[in-house]
């Protein structure tokens, strides 16, 4: 949408960063992430012993997680969702609440209103 990635309100950009993703992304957290997430661990999707890797104190998804994580990832967003606009893919509404903070940065007489789940 032309907008600077590395340039946020809420998060911090840094060079490895790019914190505008960050920021939009945000408030389709829980709805879209976190859901996404829970349902891969709570049906066993992902194996904690084949799917991810340690190292450095952290615990990262491996080739294997990460093609199964971006699947489903994929499916989920391809997903219809009702919408005060009807039903819309969830990368649609993605795309439009991205432009409508791109109208609020260039326009901020006119309030960006976010998603909300219900």
């Amino acid at each position: 949408q032309g907008l600077d990635p590395y340039s946020a309100c809420l998060h911090q950009g840094t060079e490895r960063h790019a914190a505008l993703a960050s920021d939009l992304i945000e408030e389709f957290r829980a709805p879209i992430i976190d859901s996404l997430v829970t349902y891969l661990v709570n049906r066993r999707f992902v194996d904690a012993g084949n799917d991810f890797v340690y190292s450095n104190g952290g615990c990262f998804l491996n080739d294997s997680g990460r093609r199964k994580y971006l699947k489903a990832f994929l499916e989920r967003m391809e997903e219809e969702i009702e919408t005060d606009s009807g039903k819309q893919p969830k990368w649609d509404l993605l795309n439009q609440q991205i432009k409508a903070y791109k109208q609020f940065v260039y326009n901020p007489t006119e309030l960006y209103k976010p998603y909300q789940i219900r």
